[in-house]
């Protein structure tokens, strides 16, 4: 699995194993939350659009 080899490569060039799952973490849930932002904001775009 790529994640696994991903936390493997990075614990083998000296992080904490517990520090690369919270910074997966936190990269997932920015992405997340860009996503989300991103929607609102072209959801807010196709109504002024509509607007005359």
């Amino acid at each position: 699995m790529e994640s696994a080899a991903l936390v493997d490569r990075a614990v083998a060039s000296g992080w904490r194993a517990d520090e690369v799952l919270t910074t997966i973490i936190a990269l997932g849930d920015n992405h997340a939350l860009m996503l989300a932002a991103k929607a609102d904001l072209e959801a807010a775009l196709s109504i002024l659009r509509k607007r005359p």
